[in-house]
């Protein structure tokens, strides 16, 4: 029993790690498949009515049929609105509830002289639907086999039994094969994932890369996409001289050092960094003025004063490029005017911030 709950334990805290770090592609998964169910669910229900003209045991269910696809369709608009995104798993649960109430509706009610068909469906189908902890869907489908084996014991005793073994039997199926496709697709997350960060990602410093820069620049040409305030370009003062007196694997650890340093700063601030070519790098910040820009210019230049590799002191030149109140069309532009303020702060003796304007600014 120990190794059960211990196996059980493990099997939750790995969802958890999982769902976490890949949550919106989770979230995503999920929203796709409350609108496919609730809309496909609604038809399906109208399509059964098709056959009630034809039917004699369809007549009588017509108006459990069509309230069933009302609920679902008022679901599937309801779903659509923005600020029910949030809410995408009690949708989902809902939706369920609504089919599970349906399915045993016809098992017991409707027809108690007859053994138990769209519920077994139903127990199938309700694990392999989507995205959430194992073990909350599937005590889901326990109370619902409780529901239902309670009632039959009660309505339709002559076949309560065999609905019993058969709803079990399908609600076993479905959690299992629930409970693996659950775990499949949060490692196919995950491995994209890595794969995602792989290509993104400078091997030395753990910033973007510059691919990923061209890639953020491609999605500022869209109209919804969030615009940078400003953008910072960071050259390390030297670093050749310093490849070449302590060798390119001692470069290696002080790129690393101050992608490090960099990388604190995306903690606090929202700006995002991306080496841009050997020891330069862009940082895009976000929601910042002009003044504000250059004090975390400023910040940013005493930080990467104070890294101590081997009894060595690095600084940088950093330029700043504002462009909060401007229509961009091209942020390479931006870049580079950041790349000529860059240039002005190394003329003016390195270890310098300077902002890019008519007349170059410096600090300190």
């Amino acid at each position: 029993m120990g190794k059960w709950l211990n196996l059980l334990w493990n099997q939750e805290k790995k969802y958890m790690q999982l769902a976490s770090v890949n949550c919106k592609a989770v979230s995503e998964y999920n929203e796709k498949m409350l609108s496919s169910l609730t809309l496909m669910g609604g038809f399906l229900m109208l399509l059964a009515l098709l056959a009630a003209p034809f039917s004699d045991t369809k007549i009588d269910a017509v108006f459990a049929y069509l309230l069933t696809a009302s609920l679902l369709f008022a679901l599937f608009f309801l779903c659509r609105l923005s600020v029910m995104k949030k809410y995408t798993l009690v949708g989902l649960y809902i939706c369920f509830f609504v089919l599970f109430l349906f399915a045993i509706y016809l098992s017991v009610i409707y027809t108690p002289g007859m053994r138990a068909t769209i519920l077994l469906g139903a127990f199938c189908l309700m694990p392999l639907g989507f995205n959430d902890h194992p073990y909350r869907m599937d005590l889901f489908v326990a109370f619902w086999l409780a529901v239902h084996t309670i009632l039959a014991f009660y309505l339709k005793p002559q076949y309560a039994f065999d609905d019993t073994i058969n709803c079990l039997g399908f609600a076993i199926l479905g959690c299992y094969l629930g409970n693996t496709m659950v775990r499949v697709r949060l490692d196919s997350y995950e491995a994209y994932r890595l794969r995602t960060i792989e290509k993104e990602t400078d091997v030395l410093t753990g910033l973007f890369n510059r691919r990923k820069l061209f890639e953020t620049l491609a999605v500022l040409e869209t109209t919804d996409a969030e615009k940078p305030s400003g953008i910072l370009m960071l050259d390390i003062d030297h670093f050749k001289d310093y490849n070449d007196k302590y060798g390119h694997t001692a470069g290696d650890r002080l790129l690393g050092h101050f992608g490090e340093t960099l990388t604190k700063f995306t903690q606090n601030f929202r700006i995002h960094f991306y080496r841009y070519g050997g020891e330069e790098f862009v940082g895009m910040a976000y929601g910042y003025d002009k003044k504000e820009l250059l004090s975390i210019a400023e910040s940013l230049r005493i930080a990467v004063q104070s890294i101590d590799m081997d009894e060595h002191r690095s600084t940088v030149s950093i330029g700043v490029a504002y462009c909060g109140g401007e229509q961009v069309r091209n942020y390479e532009n931006i870049i580079d005017r950041a790349d000529k303020a860059a240039y002005a702060a190394k003329h003016a003796g390195r270890n310098k911030v300077c902002m890019e304007q008519k007349e170059i600014q410096e600090i300190s």
